[in-house]
């Protein structure tokens, strides 16, 4: 039987997906967005946020990643209205936040720090 190949998922397809996801599942205003991750993960996720969710306020990362912000997700927040910011601590990053995304594995979620309408999600693992 002849072997199959799975599709590869990029940072930047799943990011797509996530971005979708969000614009499906959030009640219109949102205004605040989490990352939660590092690597290139985030920088493919701040980019689809930005230009597939419309609204976001700001987006806050936490760990704040070393090359912060990349020049090119600053310029397209910049042009969006949207605020870059880094959070000092996970729970302060997630104060508030209408969406919370998840770029790899991580800690269970504290909903109660989160907006009521908030949504979290779980971004695919690429391959």
């Amino acid at each position: 039987m002849p072997r199959t190949v799975p599709p590869v998922l990029s940072y930047e397809a799943a990011a797509q997906v996530c971005a979708t996801a969000a614009r499906t599942l959030l009640v219109p205003r949102v205004s605040s967005a989490t990352v939660l991750g590092t690597g290139p993960a985030v920088a493919a996720h701040l980019a689809a946020l930005v230009r597939e969710v419309p609204g976001l306020g700001n987006i806050t990362v936490h760990p704040g990643p070393a090359r912060w912000p990349h020049p090119e997700a600053a310029a397209l927040a910049a042009a969006q209205g949207t605020v870059l910011a880094t959070a000092t601590s996970r729970d302060r990053a997630l104060m508030g936040a209408d969406l919370v995304v998840l770029t790899g594995p991580a800690l269970p979620v504290d909903r109660t720090l989160l907006s009521p309408s908030a949504v979290v999600i779980q971004a695919p693992t690429p391959l």
